[in-house]
């Protein structure tokens, strides 16, 4: 589709964008008004020579007092003009909007979010990994592939499959991908020893953080079905933080095995990070001693990953330290939603039986809706 031709601004003559303040203008000179159209007949804005200067677009910052008056005789309206407060409401009416279309707006990640260099380069600092790291990180990829990657595939090449209005629909639909999530950590053998009970809880716990690495890395095309579902579901807020989380998730997504790595690393964790109250951090787990000599395991696995991948060790931490910022991001959007789903009883009572326990208040050891 051609660019909408506005014709030429009333003001200097230059290419109009658009109707502004009540008359065709260009970018400039919409600027220019939006500016200076409450100092007009001031002091400040006088003519220093016959009150008749040229206004073109060559010559419109000649005089800035024959332009604001001719801006107002040819009839732009500064009651038009949206004060601050205004503006960000119009906007943020503009951006609802777009989400609940499936439009996702441009990405402004934060310097520190932004994806470092240090990924693409290539593998030259292999010493840094010993023969059994190597073999552990290749049975990580070969068992992503073989049951999140193999099912996504052959079940649920989309998702989600359709525009969901109400939280416990979309929720329902998510629940079909987490026995491939199960299935994946069933091939690590520290979460094979784990006892049942705190196989469990640490699903339970920490089941945020597997859609929240999961769902960019089998999904990572944000699908206009996903936002819109996210909007109507969640409210623009949550939906713009999801987006971005998408974003900060795809610029790490180019490695074949790094946030596989921290996937695990996330779920081994004996701590709470759910935000319901009725869970006792004292007693999240029975063997919190040993989930935690199993996360230090594939903390120093992935250390040992990003030395082999960086040039020097300065380059590793900075790279780590940016990666942590980014999990920290992911685990405060994890938490909000968490609260809004726990604010909505009535939706959790319409989720299927799998969801229900994941959100339930009780702090049950066991649960057979649990695919574990």
């Amino acid at each position: 589709m051609g660019k909408k031709n506005y014709g030429r601004c009333t003001v200097c003559g230059d290419d109009a964008i658009g109707m502004n303040f009540g008359v065709s203008t260009c970018m400039p000179c919409k600027a220019f008004f939006r500016r200076n159209a409450f100092r007009f007949n001031t002091a400040e804005l006088v003519c220093k020579y016959t009150g008749d200067c040229l206004v073109t677009s060559n010559y419109r910052r000649g005089c800035n007092a024959c332009r604001l008056a001719k801006c107002f005789h040819v009839g732009m309206k500064k009651s038009l003009i949206l004060s601050e407060e205004q503006r960000q409401l119009r906007n943020k009416l503009v951006q609802e909007n777009r989400l609940k279309r499936g439009q996702i707006p441009k990405e402004e990640c934060a310097r520190w979010m932004q994806s470092s260099s240090l990924i693409y380069m290539t593998s030259n600092g292999i010493k840094s990994l010993s023969p059994s790291d190597q073999v552990v990180l290749a049975n990580i990829f070969h068992a992503y592939e073989n049951t999140c990657i193999a099912i996504r595939n052959n079940e649920s090449p989309c998702f989600p499959s359709i525009v969901h209005n109400s939280m416990h629909e979309f929720l329902n639909e998510l629940s079909t991908k987490v026995p491939m999530f199960i299935d994946y950590f069933k091939y690590v053998p520290e979460f094979a020893r784990i006892s049942m009970d705190d196989k469990i809880r640490l699903v339970k716990t920490h089941f945020g953080v597997m859609i929240n690495i999961n769902e960019p890395l089998l999904y990572p095309l944000t699908s206009s079905n996903l936002t819109r579902t996210w909007s109507n579901v969640f409210g623009p807020d949550i939906t713009l933080r999801l987006v971005k989380r998408n974003k900060i998730i795809e610029q790490y997504t180019i490695d074949p095995i790094l946030l596989k790595i921290v996937l695990i690393i996330l779920v081994l964790s004996s701590d709470n990070s759910r935000d319901l109250d009725t869970f006792d951090l004292d007693v999240i787990c029975d063997d919190t001693l040993f989930i935690f000599h199993a996360q230090n395991i594939y903390v120093q696995l992935l250390w040992n990953y990003i030395l082999s991948r960086t040039t020097s060790y300065r380059d590793a931490v900075k790279f780590y330290n940016k990666l942590i910022m980014c999990i920290l991001f992911m685990s405060n959007v994890d938490r909000d939603i968490d609260s809004h789903i726990n604010k909505c009883k009535n939706e959790i009572q319409q989720m299927v039986p799998l969801m229900q326990a994941i959100w339930s208040d009780s702090n049950k050891n066991t649960d057979e809706s649990m695919p574990i």
